[in-house]
């Protein structure tokens, strides 16, 4: 459906505007959707007909009010819906995202609300980027970074934890959990990473550290 499409778009150019904070070129968008340039340049002309974006000859595509009143409605729309498939059904991340992407065109706004309800309104998607704080494009602006990508002697904030329940529950045995400071204290060579939380300093491989998500809050020797 043209809808489908137009909305696919929509979040593509405001993720790739949001990513470079630059306008969206034909190239990226191209890449980003695996689909033709020339592809791309028509339906840039749709959705500009449309009130949606305005195209600048070599300098890219922006986003109108209009436009990105509609992709962060989109946005919100699949982060709700990969929270719930991960986190509820137990999908992998990558399967998610992909299901996700089918089901965000086709769920209502007052079923998605449900959901989102329903999930306790998180704050975190799945990938640890903030979602929305509600349907009227109310954006939480805030910088995080994955734990194992953190420096020795920084600390930070746990804002999501993107791992299977097993090991989720383990790590919130052992304070490590949404809403508690974290330090890191040493990074070895092989990966692993030690932190301090709760007072307790626990040993960390990388696959799990990777899948941590944390707001700096600056580095404290």
């Amino acid at each position: 459906m043209q809808i489908d499409r137009f909305e696919e778009y929509l979040e593509t150019i405001l993720y790739l505007i949001r990513k470079n904070q630059n306008p969206a070129k034909t190239k990226q968008i191209s890449e980003e959707l695996n689909v033709s340039p020339p592809s791309v340049t028509e339906m840039i002309k749709k959705l500009h007909s449309s009130g949606l974006v305005e195209y600048t000859p070599y300098q890219g595509v922006e986003l109108t009010k209009k436009g990105t009143d509609q992709a962060i409605k989109i946005k919100r729309k699949h982060q709700v819906l990969e929270t719930f498939l991960v986190d509820v059904l137990d999908f992998d991340r990558k399967e998610a995202h992909k299901e996700a992407c089918e089901l965000e065109h086709a769920v209502s706004d007052a079923v998605l609300e449900k959901i989102y309800e329903f999930l306790g309104c998180p704050e975190y998607c799945p990938d640890g980027n903030p979602i929305n704080i509600d349907k009227n494009n109310i954006v939480q602006e805030e910088e995080f970074v994955p734990l194992d990508e953190m420096e020795e002697g920084s600390s930070g904030r746990v804002v999501r934890v993107t791992l299977p329940r097993e090991t989720k529950e383990r790590l919130i045995s052992l304070g490590i959990l949404a809403g508690e400071d974290i330090k890191v204290r040493r990074k070895q060579k092989q990966g692993c990473i030690s932190v301090i939380a709760v007072g307790s300093e626990i040993a960390l491989g990388k696959d799990i550290a990777k899948k941590i998500f944390i707001a700096p809050k600056g580095r404290n020797v």
